[in-house]
């Protein structure tokens, strides 16, 4: 079961690191972390995966830590994991300000 571990450079200060396995051919677990350098540090600010089995997203704030989880159940991992990858890449900016006003 091959896995496979890179980062996506959104900017200086923004990027995500995807790790996925698949199993011939087809994707069993993946997670998608989209990351912003804030005060020096590499902060989680969202992130989607499937470690309770099932694709979701969780959504955090920076005070108040997980803010939402959205669960992806009608998407199967493969789609799930190209969503996450679209949305973190035309939405980061957003997000990170969501998470900076929580």
């Amino acid at each position: 079961m091959p896995q496979k571990r890179f980062e996506i450079w959104l900017q200086a200060t923004m990027r995500m690191v995807v790790l996925r396995d698949t199993q011939q051919g087809r994707m069993r677990a993946f997670a998608v972390v989209l990351l912003a350098l804030i005060d020096g540090e590499w902060v989680d600010i969202a992130r989607c995966d499937t470690a309770h089995g099932c694709p979701h997203e969780d959504v955090l704030g920076r005070k108040a830590g997980l803010l939402q989880k959205i669960w992806h159940d009608n998407l199967g991992h493969r789609q799930a994991y190209d969503f996450a990858i679209r949305r973190y890449r035309q939405d980061h900016e957003n997000i990170r300000a969501q998470f900076l006003a929580h």
